[in-house]
C-alpha cells in the first residue's frame, strides 16, 4: 500500500488564507516548495527558500533572510533576499528584485529586475506611448476616454478632447537632470505626477498658455513647494487646454496628495 508523504509544520510557522483564497506561509527556518501553486507571501524569517524543479510558483511577495534558490519557475511581484540563485534551467519573472547578489545558471532566464516601484514607473512612463499603441491598451484607452467627465474638477471647467496616443514628441532625456534633488523625496503621488508633467513639457500640441501652466507645476514639484502647489494647482491645471490622459492623471495624483496633507 502506497504511503502518502508526511508534511511537517515547524513550531513558529504561520499559515494564512486571505479573502481571495491566496495562501501565505511564513516559517522561522528554511522553506521548500515542491509543488506548483499560487501564494500571496512566501517567507523564511531566518533561512532560505527553495523552489524545486517540478514547481511553478506564483507569489505576490517572496521574502527570506538568506538565499532564494529557484530550480523551477517563479513569477513574483517582489523578491527580497540576500541572494537569488537561478539554477541551470530555472525561469524567474520578478518585477521588483531587492537583493545583494544574483547568480544565474547558463540556461536560466530572468525577466524584470527593478529595484523599486519608482524605478519601474520611470521606465514605463518613458515608453508610455509605445505601451498604449499595443492593441489591448489602445482598446482600453478608447473606452476610458469616452467615460471621461467634461471637467477636471467641479466648478472649474476645462476643455477636454481625446488626441491620438502617438501624438507629440517623445519625452526628453534630460527630465531626470531637471528633476530637483529634493523632489526625489516627494510623496509617491507627487513624484509620479512630476514624472508625468515632465513628459509633457515642450509638446507641440500645447500652446503657450498651457506650456506656462505645466512649467509652473513642474517647478513647484521640483523645488518642492507643496504649500504653494496646494493653493494654485487647480487654477494651473485648468489653464491647460485639451489635457490628455497623462495631465488628467497628474491632476488626480496632486489632488489626492494635497487633500491628504
Amino acid at each position: 500500500m502506497h504511503q502518502a508523504p508526511t508534511m511537517i509544520i515547524p513550531e513558529g510557522a504561520d499559515i494564512q488564507v486571505d479573502v481571495h483564497g491566496q495562501l501565505s506561509i511564513s516559517t522561522p527556518g528554511n522553506l521548500v516548495i515542491q509543488t506548483s501553486g499560487n501564494y500571496r507571501v512566501l517567507e523564511s524569517l531566518n533561512g532560505s527558500i527553495r523552489i524545486e524543479p517540478s514547481a511553478a510558483v506564483e507569489a505576490v511577495e517572496v521574502r527570506c533572510a538568506s538565499t532564494c534558490y529557484i530550480e523551477g519557475t517563479l513569477t513574483a511581484w517582489r523578491v527580497q533576499a540576500r541572494e537569488i540563485h537561478l539554477e541551470e534551467d530555472a525561469t524567474a519573472n520578478i518585477v521588483l528584485q531587492q537583493t545583494q547578489r544574483l547568480e544565474i545558471g547558463r540556461d536560466a532566464r530572468i525577466v524584470g529586475n527593478f529595484e523599486s516601484e519608482k524605478e519601474l514607473f520611470l521606465l514605463l512612463s518613458r515608453f508610455a506611448r509605445q505601451l498604449r499603441s499595443l492593441p489591448l491598451f489602445a482598446e482600453l484607452s478608447s473606452r476610458q476616454l469616452k467615460e471621461l467627465p467634461p471637467e477636471l474638477d467641479d466648478g472649474e471647467p476645462a476643455e477636454v478632447a481625446a488626441r491620438d496616443v502617438d501624438g507629440g514628441p517623445e519625452p526628453g532625456t534630460d527630465a531626470g537632470a531637471r528633476r530637483g534633488r529634493h523632489a526625489q523625496n516627494l510623496p509617491d503621488p507627487l513624484f509620479y505626477a512630476l514624472v508625468l508633467l515632465e513628459r509633457e513639457l515642450g509638446r507641440a500640441a500645447y500652446g503657450p498658455t498651457s506650456q506656462r501652466a505645466i512649467e509652473e507645476l513642474v517647478k513647484l514639484l521640483q523645488e518642492p513647494d507643496v504649500e504653494t502647489l496646494a493653493l494654485t494647482y487647480k487654477s494651473l491645471f485648468n489653464r491647460i487646454v485639451d489635457p490628455d490622459q497623462d495631465i488628467r492623471r497628474a491632476y488626480q495624483l496632486v489632488r489626492s496628495a494635497v487633500e491628504k496633507a
